[in-house]
This record gives C-alpha cells, structure tokens and sequence, in this order.
C-alpha cells in the first residue's frame, strides 16, 4: 500500500483491509517530516496485522442505536436510556427546540415529546454527536486540544449544511442520513489528532500535520464508521467526500452533499456564488445563485443546530 490513501479510498475500498503483504511507502519528496513519517509507518503496521485500534462506540449510544433497531421498542423505552445521560438529552431537547426543527411556538420540555418531535434517526444523530466527543478525548494540555474543539463545532456544522441540503435535493431523499454523514465526515481527523497528540513533534510542522490529516483522514473515516457498523452509504459518503470530478449527468448522492458542505463550512455562505463548475453541485440540479440564495434564507437554522449539538 502507498501512502496515498485518498486515492485509494476514493474506489470503494477499505484501506484497512487491504493484502496483508502491503507496506507503506514514502512517495518521494514529501512536506512530512520526520516525525509525522515514523507516524504513518506506525499506522501502516498497525493496518498490516490487523492490529488498527480503532475507538469503540460509546456505550450509551450502543443502546440508543440498538433501541431503535427494535421494532418492539416505543419512545418511552428510548427516553429512559437517554435520560440516564444527561449530556445527550440536553442536547436533544436543543435539537427539539432549535429553528432548524422547531415547529410552532411550543417549546418541547421533555425527552419522549423531543423523540416524538424530532424522529427516531435525528435521535440517533444527537447520540453520534454525542459519541463522537466521548470517543475521541485528549488530555486539556494536549497540542491539538484547539483544534478538537474547532474540528468538533466544524463537523456539526457541515451535518447541518448536508442536512439543508438533502431537503432539497431529490435525489437525496432522507435528509436525517444526511446529517449522520456529516457529523461522522470528520471521525478520521479526530482519531489522528488523538494518534498525533502521543507523537509531540507531529506539532512543531503544522503544514506536516495538515498533509498527514489530508492523505489519511477519509481513509481512516471510512474504516471507523464501518466499525461502529453505520449502513454503507454513510461509509462510501466519508470516503469519498473529497472527490470533485465526477459525471455531471448522474444524480447526486450523499457524498457531493458533503462537499458542497465542507466548502461552505469552511469558506463561508458567500463562497457558494463561486462553485458553479462544481460537478457536484450540477449532480445536485442547482446553480450556485440557487445554492447561495437558499444557505442565506436558511442560517439562522443552520446556526440554531451548530449550538445545538455543540
């Protein structure tokens, strides 16, 4: 295996389970340095015996994900498991009672109104947002504790950009899937800064941080969401969400919903006047003023479920 796992990825393959006879290979001059080279190396033997420690899927969200899986299983069994943690049903009623969801003057007050309000996948959503800060911790002290917390808020935010998006495209016809996507896009980010934050010299080259993040994350996400046994859209979606050329003509799925989202995460709603020779914005049937003009009708909704489920 080369290093160059974003290419790989981008076909549908799981690079953690590739032949056990594949080894990392520095491709020539590279902006890693030495210590970021000795942490891909790790990682590589780590993948090559099968030996990935790959973060399990927090406890509390186990039960949720499993409740509703149950067809025999009612609002009432699920409020009682999330109200045994406090973090997660806060953040629930705020999803219950934010714009992006909230319909009507009433304000929800309880957990199994919330449940009724929202839906069963947007209460497996607030458990995955929920899950992924108790997954992937570092000490306060840590170098990347900064950028865990931003990443964190980033990641909440493309969920809900996908999540818009997704009601809008019909391609895309279950807007909660869209969301579940976005909030696991950035998992293989995290689990590197935690990698990273036993390897201190990774931080003293944050241009090497940044290459090593970009070759690897979509990758490792791919390899976390099918270990926390997400549905293979979700799976496909995070790994191929940073690929830009495709065909124009086919329909849009969830992975052009990220990147459209991830650009507009990032650079800002204005940003979207400038993707119109985007190929996933064509898949999507929308130009860039249609794009533009329904992000700016719709941020306060898109703001209300960042602080939300942040």
């Amino acid at each position: 295996m080369t290093n160059d796992i974003k290419q790989t990825s981008s076909k549908h393959v799981n690079p953690f389970k590739e032949p056990e006879d594949a080894a990392v290979q520095p491709a020539g001059p590279s902006p890693i340095d030495l210590a970021a080279l000795a942490f891909v190396k790790q990682l590589g033997a780590e993948l090559q015996k099968g030996e990935f420690d790959l973060p399990p899927f927090p406890d509390t969200a186990v039960k949720v994900r499993e409740c509703i899986r149950d067809p025999a299983a009612d609002n009432r069994a699920l409020a009682a498991i999330i109200a045994k943690e406090p973090a997660l049903a806060a953040r629930l009623m705020r999803m219950a009672n934010s714009a992006m969801v909230r319909r009507g003057p009433i304000e929800v007050t309880d957990i199994p109104t919330a449940i009724s309000r929202v839906g069963m996948t947007m209460v497996q959503n607030a458990a995955t947002s929920f899950a992924a800060r108790e997954a992937f911790k570092v000490p306060p002290g840590s170098a990347c504790f900064g950028e865990l917390n931003e990443l964190r808020r980033m990641s909440v935010r493309v969920a809900s950009i996908a999540y818009l998006l997704a009601k809008n495209v019909r391609s895309v016809s279950k807007p909660d899937e869209a969301m579940l996507a976005g909030l696991l896009s950035s998992v293989g980010k995290f689990y590197i800064f935690t990698k990273a934050s036993d390897h201190p010299d990774l931080f003293t080259d944050r241009a090497a941080l940044r290459a090593l993040l970009n070759q690897w994350h979509t990758g490792v996400a791919r390899a976390i969401v099918e270990a926390w046994e997400f549905p293979d859209t979700i799976a496909i979606a995070v790994d191929e969400q940073e690929v830009k050329d495709k065909d124009r003509i086919d329909s849009a799925d969830l992975s052009d919903l990220l990147l459209v989202a991830n650009i507009i995460a990032r650079a800002g709603v204005d940003a979207a006047k400038q993707l119109g020779d985007l190929d996933s914005l064509a898949r999507m049937r929308m130009d860039a003023g249609k794009l533009h003009t329904l992000l700016t009708d719709h941020q306060d909704e898109i703001e209300s479920m960042v602080s939300a489920m942040t």
